[in-house]
């Protein structure tokens, strides 16, 4: 039955939750259902008049048919679009472009019964639809360009140059931009149905070349899906929905368009024509739709004969009109140059070109935190010719820092991806350590040259506000020597001060393998113990004394995030969820950059401007963060901008004065200062937002600094692992039957690229951490007494068992993983229950004590008790808190959602912890790395 008690309707369908995340962000007032087993939500696009209803296919082609049949079914949409992302085909594609399918391709089963020719099928977009497409505009949330082109679809993952359906694709569909796997299943639905208008719009994020795994790891799909999504909202706030009697077709087209159904004729309403005239939204506000115009009626031929010629007093008026039109031609051409010019002229030196014109890209990675301001930059800037006349644009990606400065001491090798010609680590630290140990090969690639910052932003130790008041800020100073003194008695800190309902002093770090405030803390702490801000020596990082007074700090660590986005991220969702008192529970103090503090404070909850999910801006937080800016040892991320060596002359130009426009201060305030930083001098402009009221201090009393240099940053790295606090983990893993299903592309199953991992798993830990492993299916697949087995029990991974023929626990624990067999269903909740019991009755109060459970299912084929809402209020306690990191494994792992979020999410963000996304099970050894990095 139809559901049009709300206005006009249009279904939006995604295959994947990072696709399904990017368009529900953009409607409002969500409402959710259960039809048939399908899950629908039902909600408002804001400015429009359009009801939308989101659902969620899954992959491939036979999932998306049949949901698209039920959406229709239920609904009786105007309109459907399908919108996610896909693998681009050709070499000008780039991650973040936009590819509407102006035809589906479905390449399945075309080969004939000899097996020598192929016959393709297609499936035309609706033609009104494509010209009016075709001459929209798109707003400033895309992050590359949009394109009208043919789509291939089928049920095979294309992820290498070289390959038999590469031939197919090259040799039968070569004008196919993208390649994905539930286009031609939605199409052929609603080629089935009859007059339902479909779309496919597709953000690109990889180049199916065998850099798919990476290019996922790096945040690629999380850039295609938000600028897919931010397209497929655009083109539905252009269309206004309007019911008529019949209208006067166009020329040429009486009896309807091939491929056109009555519906996209109603649905373009006022911008029939196939322009679109409301432009990009403003920034900050919702799409608007200009009211319908009505359309005029059939009229009869002799009337349609006289109203063909004017009178002279309609020839001067169209004279008049015409002139006008001429004008305002020639003011839209003005204004599209102006646009495609980039910044003023003041800011740049060199000639504007067309992107659609551009033949060469300037790479730059750039660290997460800084890289979508840069992407923003980037666009803003437009293509540039260099003084040969080549015409060059800037593609920027997103790259952890630790991440980056190993690949290059490696030369970048092509398993890490096309490298890059210029880097921005967080903090000039990267380069020094990029450029050690001896066999390094990054000094080839570095330039000798000291680089110059794009920003800058000092490091701070920053509470929450009530905390920070009992401590006397924003007067009172505090530093690393404080810290360490605190450190000696956590448990009775607060109650010291008055405060006991705040618990232990607990702060919060990040590791400084990977993440520059880490590491900066770190220096910070050494430095503070030996009394100088320079001229650090590896002999003082080898003191004992000194190591003993760092390693007094980091007793009092929660946990260690891989990155400030992950550690922030949980304290909003400590903030979202109980507000002042769960935050103060959760977190003392966390060494962050005071960018970090004046966006989170702003309602950015990653304290960045990031295109990793869930780090859109939102309401600021309840209890606001505030700035210790350390008096004794102020560390600073300093942005560099960091040219290497051989990108040739042409690029190096467009590079000199892309830095120069970064350097502009228009650049800086519109796209640096909204999120905390400060100049590249270290200078705060008026109005920037560096202030009190963010929790910031413009002239912060600090001692200077001068970073070690690489040799000592080396070592420092490699001690820290010892003055770590201590880990005490269980790791807990999926053997259900579906481990045993094959991954695309690979030829291999779930479980053995999960073997193929287990060193990422283990070797992250140290002798002196405590490990455990636990698999899982269900208590009929496992002796009958619970749906867990314990294979190695707890302990430190340097111990020699007996009962493993005395191995190492670390060595126990890599032979129990690579002899695991797949079998049985997926008792999770009763699992997860289990194992966070377990872990309190073992709690360590001196170690991190934490849970990493990897599953690819849900919870199923075992009783129903316990349910998700009795785990979830057991493990979520702060008493003896256990926090459970989450691993998403396979494909169509923890699809269901549950209040927003899903079952894993949910489970994390429980207990304090992170989920991550392993759906592609390719990446896990990369996944693992930063979930052990927590450690």
């Amino acid at each position: 039955m139809a559901d049009t008690s709300s206005g006009p309707v249009a279904v939006i369908l995604t295959a994947l939750q990072v696709e399904y995340d990017a368009v529900s962000a953009r409607l409002e007032g969500l409402t959710r259902s259960s039809e048939k087993g399908t899950v629908f939500e039902r909600g408002r696009l804001p400015g429009t008049p359009w009801t939308v209803v989101l659902a969620q296919t899954g992959p491939g082609n036979d999932n998306a048919a049949l949901v698209t049949q039920h959406a229709y079914d239920l609904y009786r949409p105007r309109v459907l679009l399908f919108v996610g992302v896909a693998g681009g085909l050709k070499d000008d594609v780039r991650i973040g472009d936009v590819v509407i399918g102006e035809r589906i391709y479905d390449y399945r089963e075309k080969q004939s019964a000899r097996g020598d020719h192929y016959r393709p099928r297609g499936w035309e977009a609706p033609w009104r639809l494509v010209q009016h497409v075709q001459r929209m505009t798109f707003g400033p949330d895309v992050a590359g360009r949009v394109r009208v082109a043919p789509i291939a679809s089928g049920n095979v993952v294309l992820d290498r140059e070289t390959s038999e359906l590469g031939e197919v694709l090259r040799g039968n569909y070569d004008d196919a931009v993208a390649i994905e796997m539930e286009s031609a299943g939605v199409c052929r639905a609603a080629h089935l149905i009859g007059g339902l208008d479909t779309l496919t719009i597709r953000g690109i994020s990889d180049k199916a070349d065998g850099g798919k795994g990476r290019a996922d790891a790096g945040g690629s799909q999380e850039i295609a899906a938000w600028c897919a999504a931010a397209v497929a909202v655009r083109i539905l706030a252009s269309l206004s929905p309007v019911q008529e009697t019949p209208t006067l077709p166009d020329a040429g087209s009486v009896g309807g368009a091939p491929g056109v159904g009555s519906a996209s004729q109603e649905l373009l309403g006022a911008s029939a024509a196939g322009t679109d005239e409301s432009g990009p939204p403003e920034e900050g506000k919702p799409p608007t739709v200009p009211p319908p115009r009505r359309r005029r009626t059939l009229l009869s031929r002799a009337r349609l004969r006289r109203r063909a010629q004017p009178s002279n007093r309609s020839r001067t008026t169209l004279m008049a009109c015409g002139a006008v039109a001429l004008v305002g031609v020639l003011v839209a051409v003005l204004l599209k140059a102006t646009a495609d010019a980039g910044p003023p002229d003041g800011n740049s030196a060199l000639k504007s070109c067309k992107v659609s014109q551009a033949r060469v890209k300037l790479h730059v990675a750039a660290s997460i935190d800084l890289s979508k301001s840069l992407s923003d930059a980037a666009r803003a800037y437009g293509a540039r010719q260099s003084l040969d006349g080549t015409c060059v644009q800037i593609e920027v990606s997103s790259v952890n820092s630790g991440t980056a400065m190993r690949a290059l001491r490696q030369g970048w090798p092509e398993d890490d991806g096309p490298r890059p010609d210029v880097w921005s680590p967080a903090g000039s630290e990267w380069i020094d350590l990029a450029r050690t140990p001896a066999t390094s090969a990054a000094p080839q690639l570095l330039p000798e040259s000291e680089p110059q910052s794009i920003v800058t932003s000092p490091l701070t130790i920053a509470m929450p506000r009530p905390m920070a008041q009992t401590m006397g800020w924003p007067e009172a100073t505090i530093g690393w020597s404080d810290l360490a003194k605190w450190a000696e008695d956590p448990t009775h800190f607060w109650a010291e001060h008055g405060n006991k309902q705040w618990g232990a002093l607990k702060l919060g770090k990040t590791n400084p393998d990977y993440s520059t405030s880490g590491l900066n803390a770190t220096i910070g702490a050494f430095y503070a113990k030996t009394g100088t801000t320079g001229e650090l020596s590896i002999r003082d990082v080898d003191s004992s004394a000194n190591q003993a007074f760092v390693r007094n700090i980091e007793k009092s660590v929660v946990h260690y995030g891989d990155t400030t986005l992950t550690f922030l991220a949980n304290l909003r969702a400590a903030d979202d969820k109980g507000g002042r008192e769960e935050v103060l529970k959760y977190i003392s103090a966390v060494t962050v950059e005071e960018s970090a503090v004046v966006a989170y404070n702003k309602g950015y909850p990653c304290g960045a401007y990031s295109y990793a999910r869930g780090c859109e801006q939102r309401g600021k937080p309840k209890t606001p963060l505030v700035s210790f800016y350390p008096k004794d040892s102020d560390p600073a991320s300093d942005h560099p901008y960091v040219q290497l060596r051989g990108i040739g002359t042409a690029k190096q130009k467009v590079s000199d004065d892309f830095l120069t426009y970064l350097h502009s201060t228009d650049a800086y305030r519109k796209y640096f200062a909204p999120y905390g930083y400060r100049t590249y001098k270290g200078e705060v402009l008026a109005h920037t937002g560096i202030d009190q009221d963010h929790g910031a201090l413009k002239t912060p009393q600090t001692k200077g600094y001068d970073a070690p240099d690489g040799k000592v940053l080396y070592r420092l790295q490699q001690v820290w692992a010892s003055l770590r606090r201590r880990a005490n983990v269980l790791v807990v893993i999926d053997t259900s039957k579906s481990m045993d299903d094959k991954v695309p592309g690979t030829g291999r199953t779930k479980m053995e690229l999960l073997r193929d991992a287990e060193s990422a798993l283990f070797d992250g830990f140290a002798k002196t951490d405590r490990v455990g492993l636990w698999e899982f299916s269900n208590a009929a697949n496992l002796g009958g007494k619970h749906h867990y087995l314990p294979l190695v029990d707890i302990g430190p991974m340097g111990e020699k068992l007996t009962d493993h023929h005395g191995l190492t626990r670390k060595d126990a624990l890599k032979g129990e993983v690579t002899g695991l067999v797949p079998n049985g269903a997926t008792g999770l909740y009763g699992t997860v229950e289990a194992a966070v019991d377990t872990m309190r009755k073992d709690y360590d109060p001196a170690a991190i004590n934490a849970i990493v459970l990897l599953t690819d299912g849900r919870n199923e084929g075992v009783p129903p008790t316990p349910n998700l809402e009795n785990v979830l209020a057991r493990i979520g306690t702060p008493d003896k808190r256990v926090r459970v990191f989450t691993v998403a494994y396979g494909s169509k792992a923890d699809q269901q959602d549950a209040n927003g979020r899903t079952v894993l999410e949910e489970i994390a963000a429980a207990t304090g912890a992170h989920a991550y996304d392993a759906k592609d099970p390719k990446i896990l050894s990369e996944v693992l790395t930063s979930v052990i990095s927590n450690f």
